[in-house]
């Protein structure tokens, strides 16, 4: 048998450990509003150490391309100003990677004792000169990461973050709660609006059909699980519906998330587990920089929601009213559905996300596109260009036919703009207005290629909203886009792979427009 321990000394190791542990647990703050914000920070900190140097030689190539886009600075796709009003600077990559490193040092900095309320407002002022840089990078571009100045902002005003106050507030969380739960509330109701405007109910399965069989031509998974997945959901549409109609009944009940602290940590895991279903069916990363903030959910703030407003307002009222107000300002957007009517005010937002009911066979418009992506190898990593968005045909998120030529990657897109409904006609060029089958490309495709993409269309065309509920169709639908990929990808291969312009000089034969 081995040798045992004198049963003095068991009982020694036995004190220490204890001791060990009392001395970690000690060393755990016990306001949720600092345990919030530790994690937070880590997590915002740990991606962008793991992204920086992808968002630095995609901003190498894209701050000297030459593109229109590149002229450029804001949030969204537009990009908007700031608020509306403010037009940010344009850094160049350098001061880009500085400012970069000053933003997760300033996260890092909020982590210790040493004025994390200071650090804080620093990081929230640094976020809108890095990621008014960066909004055409495929996991930047959008909404992604908008949630970052109101979570800063409003933890900045936190007396209770002070070592040297001695506070035990915890109204920034609730006020957080309530600002994120504005959005994802909004979300839902525009989905319920453009249900009614549409005559279709969003939660039915063909909804996420489309959506992901979309991002299967923009953002393909190179993990044969994830495609595996995505073809048997395609072909069940009925096991879409409930995921679908879970999806909205989970974003409307948002609106009284803030108000019921007992239920609040589901709102913390269905969110994460929402956006991480999202990023793995669509290559859309809502798990890098938003879903942090619903951590917001996962601790109990010991007090009522009027309780803990009333405290801030009677006795805090320095920092109360300026994180109410801007609070306040994000509920307007919501419940206006600004953005949605007007224009974008980001970071404020309603978030009008996937709002259209769609189906892989009804009569709106369909755009794909199919894109490599040089710079980082993936476009559903950091580091890319964003892929959907712009195009030749679009006059609000253009790229003309001169731009495509300076692009790194080879890209072709194509499809058709019938059925255009009037709310979207602003974002079509009058003249590819109504055209049955566009196709664009800034590289030579081969005759298998294009036929392969009229008969794409032709196919969808022909189909009626209820093909997409036929396992048989949706098969045919699948094998053919995967003969359009596969044929992509051997086009692809066929010529040598294209550098960035800073890197070497295209010849006007090399990158060429294809246009029909």
């Amino acid at each position: 048998p081995p040798p045992q321990l004198p049963i003095g000394q068991q009982s020694l190791m036995g004190h220490e450990a204890v001791g060990l542990l009392a001395a970690v647990s000690a060393s755990i703050p016990s306001n949720p509003v600092r345990q919030f914000q530790l994690l937070y920070c880590a997590w915002i900190a740990t991606s962008m150490l793991l992204h920086m140097r992808r968002y630095d030689r995609f901003y190498q190539w894209f701050y000297s391309s030459g593109i229109g886009l590149a002229s450029k600075r804001g949030l969204g796709a537009h990009p908007s100003k700031l608020y509306g009003i403010f037009t940010p600077p344009t850094l160049t990559p350098l001061q880009l990677r500085w400012t970069g490193w000053a933003f997760t040092g300033c996260l890092v900095g909020a982590c210790t004792p040493l004025a994390p309320r200071v650090f804080l407002f620093v990081a929230f002022l640094l976020y809108f000169f890095y990621f008014t840089q960066l909004y055409a990078d495929a996991t930047l571009s959008g909404h992604n990461s908008i949630l970052i100045p109101a979570m800063l902002l409003l933890l900045s005003c936190s007396p209770s973050l002070d070592h040297e106050v001695q506070s035990s507030s915890v109204w920034p969380l609730q006020l957080i709660r309530v600002y994120l739960s504005s959005g994802y509330f909004s979300s839902g109701m525009a989905k319920l609006l453009c249900s009614f405007r549409f005559g279709r109910f969003w939660g039915r399965g063909s909804t996420l059909q489309q959506y992901i069989l979309e991002a299967m031509f923009s953002r393909p998974s190179q993990l044969k699980l994830t495609r595996a997945v995505q073809w048997g959901l395609l072909k069940r549409p009925w096991l879409l519906a409930p995921l679908a109609t879970g999806a909205l009944a989970f974003e409307l009940s948002f609106v009284v998330a803030p108000f019921f602290g007992r239920v609040a940590p589901a709102f913390c895991v269905g969110g994460i587990a929402l956006h991480s279903g999202i990023l793995w069916l669509q290559g859309l990363d809502f798990v890098s920089l938003w879903s942090a903030s619903l951590l917001a959910f996962a601790f109990p703030l010991g007090a009522s929601w009027d309780e803990l407003l009333h405290l801030g307002l009677q006795h805090e009222l320095a920092w109360f009213l300026p994180a109410a107000s801007y609070t306040a300002l994000q509920i307007l957007a919501a419940v206006t559905l600004y953005d949605l009517w007007l224009d974008d005010i980001l970071p404020f937002s309603c978030c009008p996300m996937f709002m259209p009911p769609r189906s892989p066979f009804d009569k709106l418009p369909k755009w794909q596109m199919m894109t490599t992506a040089p710079l980082n190898e993936s476009v559903r990593r950091a580091g890319a260009m964003e892929p959907l968005y712009w195009s030749p045909v679009s006059g609000v998120f253009e790229l003309t036919l001169e731009d495509i030529r300076k692009l790194p990657q080879k890209v072709v897109w194509f499809g058709s703009t019938c059925g255009m409904p009037p709310e979207a006609l602003k974002f079509v060029k009058e003249e590819y207005r109504s055209k049955p089958f566009l196709m664009f490309s800034n590289f030579e495709l081969s005759a298998e290629l294009k036929a392969l993409l009229h008969q794409w269309v032709d196919w969808i065309h022909a189909g009626t909203p209820e093909s997409a509920h036929d396992p048989g169709t949706m098969h045919k639908t699948l094998r053919l886009q995967q003969d359009c990929l596969d044929a992509f990808r051997a086009c692809v291969s066929a010529r040598p792979a294209r550098l960035p312009p800073s890197e070497t000089e295209a010849s006007s034969s090399s990158s060429a427009i294809k246009r029909e």
